[in-house]
């Protein structure tokens, strides 16, 4: 016997069928059709698998429907329908057929036997090779034992049709009987369906020419033997001589499940043995799925942070160099410039921070420098990379300083008079030539002034906090079945919202919090942080899960100085700028070292720490040796000044191209890494 899926009947009178899932313990399983369904009928197959059949108002099975036809719900949730497919072309659900057929005599008396076996073949034409079909007929002489009793009568069990029509043609030709046992061919076909697996998909087709009269036991055997056969379906066809359905049969089959017919002549059998056919095959295989909504977790690194409030003292190089696009006399956007006089009111370069920001202000520090001091007078000198486009360009180096003079003039208010414009191919002291980086670097302006105020070292305090964490970082793990649709994340610090973030799609592994709401300088108020997160799903489930918080460490001045405690200070100087490939330190850098040496002086315990850096044009073991002599110059001289004072405090090293200040992708920001920084750390109370 062959193995079927589970088989259970259900039959509601609506378009929708609600049933208990196994499954889903108790969880309501709604099946839909369309309006012209009155009826429907569901048999649980497994999990997610469903047979159905559908029916119009007059009992009609409605034929040629699609999935989309059909709506699967549990608990407001829909499913989506993955397939539907015809029972009688599915090779997923296999049937059962046990066929209870009269042979008697009198079936020939009535010349009934061709019209029945032309009837039978509506069954054979639904079986497929995944079926099986039990065929029970009577025998007169023999019999064939079912469990403890002899039964008169003959079986074949296949899946072969050619083999079940043979032996149904020999039962109708030599094989009629002159006796009828209709009980003992019922008993037998139940005990038939006894055997196979509880599990199965049985249907039971009994045709009867006659009423019992020879069978051994009455019909209450039969119908207790039913009652203890695992579910079946039941269909009878009464072709009894009256006008009366025959009252067992009937109760018989609509007790199982199914339908009885009354055929009054044997013209009639074929279409009954069709409306039988149909009713075994009539459904459909219905496969669908629940998705699961999504599940998963968040999580915030690192799990501390420790931010302390430094004031910073910063004293950044003037590089006063304006570097132009090649072939072009035009100030770049990235310098910050104003469009009306009106906007310099006001403007401090005490302002400003960190020697990029410093430097992009570098007209408006001078121009504003100018004012201040209206017996000053600068030289513009313009420049060409002398290659290439740009070969021997003089016109172009002075319509790149006419441009600086004229930004200075119209919205500095600065005298022409004190301007002088002097146009050159490269600069005095150019950078290499031979790579596209040195050619950049010399399609510059320089601004030079006998009046060094103008060109001193920008200089701005501040309070600055500082992380020992680079970054933060959002790590998820969070599963879809299906994939999501979007997701939102909320940061907050004790219900405080500091800041969200959104997308579409999938929520990211990992996510680096670059915002400005995770600067040190914005987390220092906060005492924690955690993130609550929220992603839907395309079937509209949703996930909410929150990460364990952050804890952060602040120390801020001001509770600090509450408590009578000295805060940290950090004094930055970068010297002014070293000239490509050199070493050597000038006059300016000179007033610099001197004027650090006076601070290290006057400071009671301060650590020194002296950091040479190069670009990265030319060899990286040359640049840390250039790195390392700048920062040597620069220790020496101020050992020299300090003599054994405080000696054991400084140190120096040179990192050379690594560890760079700025990126190198520009020709200001390679300048501005051609340096060395000095920064004292120390104590302060007030």
């Amino acid at each position: 016997m062959k193995k079927s899926i589970p088989l259970m009947m259900v039959m509601v009178m609506s378009i929708t069928f609600t049933f208990l899932s196994g499954a889903y313990c108790q969880e309501i399983i709604r099946v839909t059709g369309p309006e012209i369904v009155s009826n429907i009928e569901v048999k649980e197959l497994e999990d997610s698998k469903l047979l159905v059949s559908a029916f119009d108002s007059q009992g009609n099975p409605v034929l040629d429907l699609k999935k989309d036809d059909f709506t699967v719900s549990r608990n407001e949730k829909i499913a989506q329908i993955l397939s539907l497919e015809p029972f009688a072309t599915s090779q997923k659900v296999s049937i059962n057929i046990v066929m209870v057929v009269d042979n008697s005599f009198s079936m020939k008396l009535r010349n009934a036997v061709k019209p029945a076996l032309s009837a039978v073949e509506n069954i054979f034409s639904i079986v497929r090779p995944i079926d099986t079909v039990t065929i029970i007929v009577f025998q007169d002489r023999d019999t064939t034992q079912f469990g403890n009793r002899n039964l008169h009568v003959k079986i074949k069990q296949s899946s072969d049709v050619k083999e079940l029509r043979s032996f149904l043609n020999e039962s109708f030709h030599r094989g009629l009987t002159e006796k009828t046992y209709l009980y003992e061919a019922m008993l037998a076909g139940l005990l038939t369906l006894g055997e196979l697996p509880s599990d199965a998909n049985n249907f039971m087709v009994i045709f009867s020419d006659g009423q019992d009269i020879n069978s051994a036991f009455g019909s209450s055997v039969v119908m207790e033997a039913a009652r203890q056969t695992p579910p079946f379906e039941a269909y009878a066809i009464d072709y009894m001589p009256g006008k009366q359905l025959d009252p067992f049969l009937n109760s018989f089959s609509t007790t199982h499940g199914g339908q009885a017919w009354k055929a009054y002549e044997a013209v009639e059998l074929p279409s009954i043995f069709e409306a039988v056919s149909s009713k075994m095959i009539h459904h459909y295989v219905l496969s669908y799925r629940f998705f699961l909504p999504p599940t998963g977790s968040v999580s915030l690194v690192p799990d501390l942070i420790n931010i302390e409030e430094i004031t910073t003292v910063e004293s950044s190089p003037m590089l006063n160099y304006i570097y132009f696009d090649t072939g072009k006399s035009v100030i770049p956007d990235r310098y910050a410039t104003f469009d009306r006089q009106q906007e310099t009111e006001g403007y401090s370069e005490a302002d400003l921070r960190g020697s990029r920001e410093k430097y992009l202000h570098v007209l408006n520090i001078i121009g504003s420098r100018l004012q201040q001091k209206p017996e000053a007078t600068i030289r513009i000198i313009g420049c060409n990379s002398d290659y290439g486009e740009e070969k021997g360009r003089i016109d172009l180096s002075r319509a790149r300083a006419e441009s600086v003079r004229a930004y200075l003039q119209y919205i500095w208010g600065v005298s022409p008079g004190r301007m002088e414009v002097l146009a050159r191919n490269l600069p005095e002291v150019p950078s290499t030539s031979r790579i596209q980086q040195g050619r950049e670097e010399n399609q510059r302006v320089e601004i030079h002034s006998s009046h060094p105020e103008l060109l001193d070292p920008v200089r701005s305090t501040y309070i600055e906090a500082r992380s020992d964490t680079e970054s933060i970082r959002l790590l998820s793990q969070i599963d879809s079945e299906h994939g999501l649709d979007s997701w939102k994340i909320t940061f907050l610090s004790n219900d405080k919202t500091v800041d969200t973030l959104s997308g579409d799609g999938a929520l990211p592994p990992e996510i680096m919090l670059l915002s400005e709401a995770f600067r040190p300088e914005n987390l220092v108020q906060y005492n924690q942080l955690k993130a609550h997160v929220v992603v839907k799903d395309i079937e509209n489930h949703t996930l909410e899960t929150t990460s364990d918080p952050i804890e952060i460490n602040s120390i801020r001045i001001e509770q600090l100085l509450a408590q009578d405690l000295g805060y940290m200070v950090e004094e930055k100087y970068a010297l002014i700028l070293f000239d490509f490939d050199r070493a050597d330190i000038k006059e300016r850098n000179a007033a610099i070292v001197d004027h650090i040496v006076n601070r290290i002086e006057a400071i009671e315990d301060v650590a020194v720490n002296i950091v040479g850096h190069t670009d990265i044009i030319g060899d990286e073991d040359y640049n840390i040796r250039l790195s390392q002599r700048r920062a040597k110059a620069v220790y020496d001289k101020i050992i020299t000044a300090l003599g054994t004072r405080k000696a054991a405090g400084v140190q120096y090293s040179g990192v050379g191209p690594f560890d760079p200040l700025h990126d190198n992708m520009l020709p200001e920001n390679r300048a501005l890494n051609r340096t060395v920084t000095i920064t004292l750390i120390y104590q302060e109370k007030e």
